[in-house]
């Protein structure tokens, strides 16, 4: 469930430990794939989605950039609860969103999107990190004290846009790890399925 409570979620991250053959293919299902890996030192599961979407990088950047949209694909995001909470431009800022949590206490999460373009290839990468020490802390949440992800948009041929997704979180509280597994891959295509239709409207 602290994959379950991620919601947003969204870190360039490099290096030989995140070799694609260090991955497990768990889903490909409707044109999305979804792979998990446990992380160094932890029991805990990381996830990685890719879905190729007939859209194009402006118009997934600008899903993003208008926060109010977040909660229509935010896996759980509580339904107008997202939020900028500082902003340093149009390609840095800072949002607050709550997390639905049946059967445990609803986390809060903040968390810094930084946007980057590689101008040669067009391809947009989304870095997001948590930044729990932002705004208080609220006594009717449980605030997400880890998260570091990213969204990276790759256009393609015909009009098309390849999206990974990729991201790992810890949610706070007593959350079992294996509860915590068990959405690891729920969440990310859930996520990239909701985005699709967001991109065709």
């Amino acid at each position: 469930m602290k994959y379950f409570l991620l919601g947003l979620v969204i870190m360039s991250i490099a290096g030989n430990s995140y070799a694609q053959n260090d991955w497990t293919l768990e889903k490909d299902k409707n044109g999305i794939k979804v792979w998990t890996k446990k992380r160094a030192n932890s029991k805990l599961k990381e996830y990685k989605g890719s879905i190729t979407i007939n859209t194009t990088v402006d118009k997934l950047v600008s899903i993003f950039k208008n926060v109010k949209m977040h909660d229509k694909f935010m896996y759980k995001a509580q339904p107008e609860s997202v939020k900028v909470v500082k902003k340093v431009n149009e390609g840095d800022f800072y949002t607050y969103m709550i997390i639905n949590a049946p059967l445990v206490k609803d986390r809060d999460v903040v968390a810094h999107y930084k946007f980057n373009e590689d101008k040669k290839t067009g391809t947009v990468t989304i870095d997001v990190e948590a930044t729990p020490a932002l705004i208080p802390e609220s006594s009717e949440y449980v605030r997400v004290p880890e998260m570091k992800g990213y969204w990276k948009f790759i256009p393609k041929s015909n009009n098309t846009v390849e999206v990974i997704h990729q991201a790992y979180s810890l949610t706070g509280g007593s959350i079992p790890d294996g509860l915590a597994n068990s959405a690891a891959v729920d969440t990310p295509y859930t996520m990239l399925s909701k985005l699709k239709l967001l991109a065709a409207e």
